[in-house]
C-alpha cells in the first residue's frame, strides 16, 4: 500500500516543480521542489517540500522537506544553491529522521536527528551523505550514530 501511495504523490506533484509565486511583489520566490531517493536508512523514499529564493536570480535561498520512505520519514530544512541552469546545485540541511521497521543500517523505530548534504551533478542527478545521532533511547540509553548515504533524483 506504500509504494502506490508513494508514487501517487510524486505524479500529483510533478506538474507543480515548475510553477512559482511570487509574494508582496518583491523578488523573493517560493518554488515546489521533490525528489527520489533510495539509499540508507530509508530504502526508496520521495521527497515534497518548498524552497524559497533568498536573492535577485534565485539561485540560493531556504529549503524545507518532507520526506516518505518505505522504512521511515524525514524532516528538514537548510539552504540551497543552484549552480548553472542545468538541475545542478547544493543543499545543507538540518534533519530529523523516524525510522520504521526494518531501516537499513539503523535501529527500527528510533528517532536520530543531525545534517544531511544533498548534491546534485547535472539534471538533478546526485547524492546525499550525512550524519545522525539518535535522540531517543532504547531500554539500556545507550545512543548510536548513524551516517546515511543514498543517491537521488532531484532535491
Amino acid at each position: 500500500m506504500r509504494r502506490p501511495a508513494l508514487f501517487a504523490l510524486l505524479v500529483i506533484a510533478w506538474p507543480f516543480a515548475a510553477r512559482a509565486q511570487r509574494f508582496n511583489g518583491d523578488s523573493s520566490r517560493v518554488s515546489v521542489v521533490y525528489g527520489v531517493h533510495y539509499g540508507a536508512p530509508l530504502r526508496l523514499s520521495l521527497s515534497l517540500g518548498a524552497a524559497l529564493g533568498t536573492n535577485r536570480s534565485q539561485t540560493t535561498g531556504l529549503l524545507g522537506v518532507i520526506e516518505q520512505g518505505q522504512q521511515g520519514s524525514e524532516l528538514s530544512a537548510g539552504w540551497f544553491r543552484t549552480i548553472g541552469r542545468y538541475g545542478s546545485g547544493v543543499s545543507v540541511r538540518a534533519a530529523l529522521l523516524r525510522t520504521a521497521g526494518e531501516p537499513w543500517d539503523a535501529n527500527p523505530h528510533t528517532t536520530y536527528a543531525g545534517g544531511e548534504v544533498h548534491w546534485m551533478i547535472l539534471f538533478g542527478v546526485g547524492g546525499r551523505a550525512g550524519w545522525m545521532h539518535r535522540v531517543s533511547s532504547n531500554a539500556d540509553g545507550t545512543h548510536d550514530n548513524l551516517v546515511t548515504l543514498g543517491v537521488s533524483l532531484g532535491q
